[in-house]
């Protein structure tokens, strides 16, 4: 087996593992709030926007930092970093005694982790450019694997055990990634060319890529879009279901739904992104599931919500692997962690301000449903966006 295979199934499998932990808080997070000394279904939509934007905020600041550290020290050493951090500071959360407390540990988690991004330009690094569709889509698949199976067990783990146990099993997850990342990845010297131009020259060279603002910018609405309605879909799961009981697990069964959707479709179209173009598959995964998130509206019932959340994931599993690749075509070797790094920065501000807007609009008087509209429509502009920047010239299978 080549080594960047070697490289990239390792990767992926701790990236699962890393997933699974991060997103063993998603079904619950806006109810684990309430046993914070907050009550009313708004404020705890409106705190979980909150906490999921101080996150994503700390991230767009430190990412440009760890990304220019990978190119310098090697980019197994930013997954491990990333992963310790997650180990800690997820069990901190199960200690968390009111919101602030919580909110400060986002704040870390976003400071200190990224996970995706670091294992990305550990994989992007090692893997021949006419297979990275493949390689980030593999990756890509490992985020959708994680988020499918961590808010079933997280859930389900919340109903039995508590929130709080729910975060130490999410803690234990990140330190089995940590352990696999350290003994299994082999990342090798960085070549003599990259040690040395790391950290020359840096960012400004980067950003000066024809097309590397547009793919960026593109994942700026792609994130912003998928993380809108985070804060308010337990709620809306609990509003049409009109179930007291049992709500964390539900929650956690619809969400593993869609990302196993999302994770058998993530594989072949990062394959298929190789022939049949990155920037094509980008658009029509865009437009797709921006339809989709507008039918929102008129679910009446949980399986109606079933159904969309599964179309969903599998129309949208196509988005982030195609613009990954899209920066990594634009990219020379020297400066992979430092686009990765950027990329993160911009797109992980759509990410603080998704959860923060849609946390905001779901508490107003247009309702649960109005982050889902608001979905649709940051994806069907970010299709635009795409086909009016972003050239087929610009990307390598385009």
């Amino acid at each position: 087996m080549p080594s960047w295979k070697k490289t990239l199934y390792a990767a992926w499998v701790a990236q699962i593992f890393s997933i699974i932990g991060f997103s063993f808080v998603l079904p619950f997070l806006p109810l684990y709030i309430g046993t914070l000394g907050v009550s009313d279904a708004r404020a705890m939509a409106r705190w979980a926007g909150i906490a999921s934007a101080a996150m994503a905020a700390t991230m767009a600041v430190f990412a440009p930092l760890w990304g220019l550290l990978a190119d310098r020290f090697g980019r197994k050493s930013m997954v491990l970093r990333s992963m310790i951090g997650g180990t800690v500071v997820l069990a901190a959360m199960g200690f968390c005694q009111n919101v602030w407390q919580l909110v400060i540990c986002r704040m870390l988690q976003g400071a200190l982790t990224g996970t995706v991004a670091a294992s990305q330009a550990l994989v992007a690094g090692t893997t021949p450019r006419e297979r990275c569709g493949y390689a980030l889509g593999m990756m890509q698949g490992a985020v959708f694997l994680g988020n499918s199976v961590g808010p079933l067990i997280g859930g389900l783990l919340a109903d039995t055990l508590g929130y709080r146990a729910a975060f130490l099993g999410a803690s234990v997850m990140l330190f089995c990634g940590t352990i696999l990342v350290a003994c299994a990845v082999e990342e090798g010297p960085l070549p003599e060319r990259e040690a040395e131009y790391a950290g020359r020259g840096g960012y400004g060279r980067v950003l000066a890529v024809g097309g590397f603002l547009a793919a960026a910018c593109a994942l700026f609405m792609v994130r912003f879009a998928n993380t809108a309605a985070a804060p308010v879909f337990p709620l809306l799961v609990k509003e049409i279901s009109g179930r007291q009981e049992g709500i964390n697990a539900l929650t956690g069964v619809i969400l593993f739904s869609s990302s196993l959707a999302a994770t058998v479709s993530a594989g072949l179209f990062g394959k298929l992104s190789d022939t049949w173009g990155h920037r094509r598959l980008l658009i029509v995964s865009s437009l797709s599931a921006g339809a989709l998130a507008t039918l929102y509206v008129m679910a009446q019932s949980v399986a109606h919500l079933f159904a969309l959340r599964v179309m969903f994931g599998f129309a949208a599993a196509g988005m982030m692997p195609s613009a990954n690749a899209i920066i990594r075509g634009l990219t020379p070797d020297r400066d992979i962690g430092k686009a990765f790094g950027a990329a993160t920065a911009i797109s992980t501000i759509g990410m603080a301000l998704g959860p923060l807007v849609g946390g905001y609009l779901g508490a107003s008087a247009l309702g649960l449903r109005a982050p889902f509209v608001l979905t649709g429509l940051v994806l069907i502009l970010g299709a635009a966006l795409v086909l009016w920047r972003i050239k087929p010239a610009y990307v390598t299978a385009s």
